[in-house]
């Protein structure tokens, strides 16, 4: 389900009507599997998170929040469930039309400018972000500078 859902992003040009409704369906064939007790491992708990990553509203950010962290908990020292922790919080923030902390979170104009979402830079250090496996500011601003001088 991880790699349908991340193929599902890949494409220039995305009809999102078909990938919101295949978005419900793996969030809710996971949470038949949560349910069932078939979702027990780290990895089971990062990718339940990265599914619900990509959710319909703050519930379901803050799902993959809770799925991240118990697998933050369950393997202490794989970094992609920390990054989960930290850019699920960023989306919760954006849900909200609040300023992200790490800067995980990126949006595209109509034109399809790439910027970075509003960032308030007082939240949380760049040694924060590094804990949790996300970029300094200054990386995350050079990186969208970096695309838009290739555009």
């Amino acid at each position: 389900m991880n790699k349908a859902d991340a193929a599902d992003r890949e494409p220039d040009k995305i009809d999102w009507a078909v990938v919101n409704a295949k978005d419900a369906q793996r969030r809710q064939r996971v949470s038949e599997m949560l349910a069932h007790g078939e979702i027990r491992t780290a990895e089971d708990f990062y990718f339940a998170g990265m599914i619900y990553q990509h959710g319909e509203g703050p519930e379901d950010i803050r799902l993959a929040q809770a799925f991240a962290t118990i697998a933050s908990k369950l393997e202490p020292e794989h970094p992609a469930p920390k990054w989960l922790i930290a850019a699920s919080w960023d989306r919760y923030l954006m849900w909200k039309k609040l300023p992200q902390w790490y800067g995980t979170q990126y949006q595209v104009s109509k034109e399809g400018v790439r910027t970075l979402y509003p960032v308030d830079p007082t939240a949380v250090t760049d040694a924060e972000r590094a804990a949790f496996h996300v970029p300094s500011l200054a990386e995350a601003m050079a990186e969208v500078n970096s695309e838009a001088s290739h555009d």
